[in-house]
């Protein structure tokens, strides 16, 4: 009888030692997930860096009035295309190539670019797309597109508007002051790690 007793304890024993093991095992893997995640939002926190410094130094002129996919920017904001492939999934047809060039594959017709700035943690890839928030190509200024007959509508911010001055007694009297409208510009990154981690990261930028 008490070698029974004896049996049944060692295999409660057991299995609370199991437990405890796969318990432990589950917590370093979760630990280690989150480890991955947070250093792919630092890459692409570099990749995002790269794009507006790309933005910055192709500004002036009429330089981002188009296309330019062998940096990865688009003139508009490329509402109907599937950025992170999960709108439709399992329909690539609309979404952005990110591993380019497989453009000519989806009706999106967005190629990303895969760039290795300083910051990117060793064994990751960062690649992004930029897009213009506008509804066609062309001076984002202008009444019309490139093509001529289609409204131009792109998201600006205006900056200096008399309203949010701080105005003192008489000093600007009753004359608005001059805005000064600046585009919108939209970063979307990826990043790919070990572990099969993939992230998002998307950043608005103004020029």
């Amino acid at each position: 009888m008490s070698l029974l007793v004896v049996l049944i304890a060692l295999l409660i024993i057991g299995f609370a030692a199991v437990a405890l093991l796969r318990s432990s095992d589950t917590g370093t893997l979760v630990a280690g997930n989150l480890a991955f995640q947070k250093t792919a939002l630092a890459s692409g926190d570099a990749a995002r860096e790269t794009a507006i410094t790309w933005l910055g130094a192709n500004g002036g002129g009429n330089t981002l009035f188009s296309d330019i996919p062998a940096s990865g920017y688009y003139a508009t904001s490329a509402d109907n295309c599937d950025l992170t492939g999960t709108r439709t999934p399992g329909d690539v047809r609309d979404d952005v190539s990110w591993t380019p060039p497989n453009a000519a594959t989806t009706t999106c017709n967005m190629d990303a670019i895969t760039v290795t700035p300083a910051g990117v943690a060793p064994g990751f890839t960062v690649r992004y797309v930029i897009n213009r928030v506008c509804n066609a190509p062309g001076n984002p200024n202008a009444l019309f597109a490139a093509d001529g007959a289609t409204p131009m509508n792109c998201s600006t911010f205006a900056s200096g508007a008399s309203e949010d001055s701080t105005r003192i007694g008489a000093s600007y009297g009753n004359t608005p002051l001059t805005g000064l409208s600046q585009t919108y510009y939209r970063v979307t990154t990826r990043i790919d790690g070990p572990r099969n981690t993939v992230r998002y990261v998307q950043a608005l930028a103004v020029l």
